[in-house]
């Protein structure tokens, strides 16, 4: 004699399933959907009860839990649907009845892992006081170390201002304004950038791509480095 697997939901479990998701009733047909319930069968079905959506989910719910369709019923299946955008659209009740019933639910898709300290740093805004001076020390190593950005690159300001958006009139302008000090020049490229783009274009991340464009990626690695393990 086979023995039944524990895990599957059978037509005794209707009322209880019922129960716990009559909160989605108005979305029964996205969840038929989700279930795998068929078109067809769910056109008979808001046909028998029209206006009724609980009555509708609870029909639903007995035809997917005879199995013709899908996957078999377990509560993993059925959390999913109630969680799922285009099905219950109801992630709250869903993670309970996850809890409830022992079951692990997908990651949503609006769900974000947490960024990484890097990427932390790297979405942060350029401020022309971190291009004088960042302080970082290194894993594993107990001197802080201090890189000097405006000074590592300032040779290469025009051409990094140029991949900024400032054209080549503007650099030129810059330095005769500057007395051709590529060290203020690159100050001055780097403040209009700012000024102009405003704080969502004028990351770490916009500026470290733009090093890299002009083969500076040694500098650019530096700096990212710096960025990640910096001292405040």
């Amino acid at each position: 004699m086979a023995v039944e697997d524990p895990n599957i939901l059978t037509e005794d479990d209707l009322f209880d399933i019922y129960k716990e998701v009559l909160d989605v009733a108005a979305e029964w047909r996205n969840v038929g959907l989700a279930l795998r319930v068929r078109n067809p069968e769910l056109d008979v079905i808001e046909k028998s009860c029209p206006w009724a959506p609980r009555d509708c989910l609870r029909a639903v719910l007995a035809g997917w839990l005879k199995g013709r369709n899908g996957p078999q019923p377990t509560w993993g299946v059925l959390c999913e649907a109630v969680a799922e955008p285009a099905g219950g659209n109801n992630r709250v009740l869903a993670e309970e009845m996850a809890r409830k019933h022992g079951v692990t639910l997908k990651a949503s898709q609006s769900q974000k892992p947490e960024p990484s300290k890097s990427e932390v740093h790297l979405e942060q805004v350029v401020t022309l006081r971190d291009l004088l001076c960042i302080k970082y020390k290194l894993p594993g190593t107990t001197d802080i170390q201090t890189l000097r950005v405006e000074r590592s690159i300032s040779s290469h300001w025009e051409t990094l201002a140029q991949q900024l958006g400032i054209d080549h009139g503007e650099c030129a302008s810059i330095a005769m304004a500057k007395l051709q000090d590529p060290v203020r020049c690159l100050s001055e490229a780097i403040s209009r950038w700012i000024n102009r783009n405003g704080r969502k274009n004028t990351t770490w991340n916009h500026f470290l791509t733009a090093m890299i464009d002009i083969d500076l990626k040694d500098q650019a690695d530096t700096l990212e480095k710096a960025l990640q393990y910096r001292v405040l």
